[in-house]
């Protein structure tokens, strides 16, 4: 019992590790379980938790996870139905059925919305029930498309009934999922034989047509045959008429041919002796002119021989002066070279001592400008240390009055007591250049301003009316003599 019970404790981790490696592999199983691809020729519906306003997850192609108890999968067949519609005694806009048997392929459409139709209205159907659902809509409305067209244009215009079918069955196919692949109307008929006779009706038409056709072909034949036999006279003639007269026309070039040649043959001849006559002329008058060319080029050779003589003696005399006046040029040429080039040298000179004495008189008067503008500085200097100084001077003197006096209005007043001689000087000059013929004054009527009427008054008046002196003394507290005038109340013109 000990040793069976030591076996087990020993044994239990290893029974732990295998239990987790199962637990493991088994949910790595089921994780690989849940991952699903789609197939290209399916379509993966995923429902259940998908998300919020949306019944199913459509995917084709590639994989996605499926959640464990939250959600489920299911796939739907992409391969083609095919459907035989055989449609009977559809009414047509005359009112006369017809049979319009048809086939059509249909399809799950790959769309997103369509594909999200499909999952809501066919996921569960078998392919035999999405056959039975689609044909029912194709039969729906085809009746509804040959309900609005004649006789003749569904059996003229096939096109056009089928566009009309196709535009819509597609839309009613979308609707569950479905959409068009292909149609194709196999035959139209219909029970009172109509399109039957629309159908003989054409043939007599084209047969007809035909005959028409050949008859006039037959006509245009025989027509063609005719003109063609008369050309041919016509051009036989021509051609027998042209050759005869081709003949005569020979005939005439070959006589005229002959008499051209005799005339021909005549002014040659002619023209022959015309020419030896003139060339046995023309060798005699050679003969003459070649004799008197030589007597005349012997006479010019004799006076060109006599003037070829002179003429060289005259060259050389000449030539010799020309080299005697060349000589005395050159002479004269040399000399004129050396007092120009003796000239040039002298300008040069003047020159240099031009430069060097402006260039001098420049540097002279550079240093002159640069020591007057550094003694101007040294002034400047100066002339603000000066003024810096006397400011200095006076500020410190206002401060030792303005102490001496107490306040700085008392100060005011014994600075302006200073100036008075100079205000009543400017006082006196402001009247002292004036020239008076006459002095009317005008006042003191009623008895009560006599005193103003006075020429003295109105000297006064003018001294004290040219400088407000009273206000200027009454400001720093200074009251004037009375010979200076007084100073009015602001209250009098009041009364």
């Amino acid at each position: 019992m000990y040793l069976l019970a030591q076996e087990t404790a020993s044994s239990a981790p290893v029974i732990a590790i295998a239990v987790i490696i199962l637990v493991l592999f088994g949910t790595v199983a089921l994780i690989l379980s849940r991952y699903k691809m789609c197939p290209s020729d399916k379509i993966l519906i995923v429902y259940g938790n998908v998300g919020t306003g949306r019944s199913a997850k459509c995917i084709h192609g590639g994989a996605t996870f499926v959640i464990p108890v939250f959600q489920s999968y299911a796939f739907m067949d992409l391969n083609p139905i095919n459907i035989d519609v055989p449609l009977k005694g559809a009414l047509s806009s005359q009112n006369i059925r017809v049979d319009v048997p048809s086939s059509f392929i249909v399809g799950i459409s790959t769309q997103p919305e369509i594909m999200q139709n499909a999952a809501s209205r066919l996921l569960g159907r078998s392919r035999e029930d999405i056959r039975d659902l689609a044909s029912e809509i194709i039969m729906g409305q085809m009746r509804v498309v040959i309900a609005s067209l004649t006789i003749e244009e569904i059996n003229a215009d096939r096109e056009k009934l089928i566009k009309g079918i196709t535009g819509g069955v597609d839309v009613e196919l979308h609707k569950v999922g479905l959409y068009l692949i292909n149609a194709n109307i196999t035959d139209i008929r219909d029970a009172s034989g109509y399109i039957a006779a629309l159908g003989q009706e054409a043939a007599a038409r084209a047969i007809n047509d035909a005959m028409i056709k050949v008859a006039e072909e037959t006509r245009r034949g025989e027509i063609g045959k005719a003109e063609a036999l008369r050309d041919q006279t016509v051009q036989v003639a021509l051609a027998n008429a042209a050759a005869v007269e081709g003949n005569n026309e020979a005939q005439m070039k070959v006589a005229d041919s002959n008499a051209k040649l005799k005339v021909r043959q005549a002014e040659a001849q002619r023209i022959a002796l015309v020419a030896e006559r003139e060339q046995a002329a023309k060798a005699e008058e050679a003969g003459y002119i070649a004799n008197r060319e030589a007597e005349m080029k012997r006479a010019e050779l004799e006076r060109a021989t006599q003037t070829a003589n002179e003429i060289v003696a005259a060259e050389i005399q000449k030539r010799k002066q020309e080299i005697a006046a060349e000589a005395a040029a050159a002479v004269r040429v040399k000399e004129e070279q050396g007092r120009a080039d003796a000239l040039v040298i002298a300008k040069e000179a003047e020159g240099n001592a031009a430069i060097k004495l402006a260039k001098g008189e420049a540097d002279a008067l550079l240093l002159k400008k640069k020591a007057e503008g550094e003694g101007l500085q040294m002034v400047g200097q100066g002339q603000a240390a000066a003024i810096q100084a006397a400011l200095e001077a006076k500020a410190s003197g206002f401060r030792r009055i303005v102490e001496a006096a107490g306040d700085a209005r008392a100060a005011s007043g014994l600075l302006v007591t200073e100036q008075l001689p100079k205000i009543v000087e400017t006082q006196a000059s402001a009247v002292r250049n004036l020239s008076f013929d006459k002095v009317i004054v005008m006042g003191g009527v009623g008895g009560n301003d006599s005193q103003s009427a006075s020429v003295g008054s109105f000297v006064q008046n003018l001294v004290t009316g040219t400088l407000p002196l009273h206000e200027l003394a009454s400001s720093v507290g200074v009251e004037l003599p009375g010979y200076l005038g007084k100073k009015e109340s602001p209250d009098k013109g009041k009364k």
